[in-house]
């Protein structure tokens, strides 16, 4: 990782079975395009196992302006826009500050 993020954001969206198709679409359009983007450190996005239609974006970025920056380009505005048409039946977002970092020393 050449980045150290400053902001993680932990996500969960839960969809109607008949949208979960679209939803998947959707969310994969988006990571791939984040993940090119200059400050992305990572955006994974999952299903959950043994609950249909629970996905959970989680996504680091290098700082606020990076940040700010995906969130204000069309495609990412467009996927929003596209996402909100779906039968969402829950959402639930969580962004976390990171104030520093220090090396774990771990045994082998």
């Amino acid at each position: 990782m050449t980045d150290t993020p400053t902001i993680l954001i932990y996500a969960t969206y839960r969809i109607q079975l008949r949208e979960v198709e679209a939803f998947r679409d959707i969310a994969s359009r988006m990571s791939s395009a984040a993940k090119l983007r200059d400050g992305c450190i990572f955006l994974d996005v999952t299903e959950e196992v043994g609950a249909a239609g629970t996905f959970r974006l989680i996504e680091a970025w290098r700082d606020q302006a990076a940040l700010n920056a995906h969130l204000s380009t069309p495609d990412f505005q467009a996927v929003f826009e596209e996402a909100g048409k779906l039968g969402i039946i829950d959402r639930q977002a969580d962004a976390y500050s990171i104030s520093g970092r220090a090396a774990l020393d771990m045994p082998s």
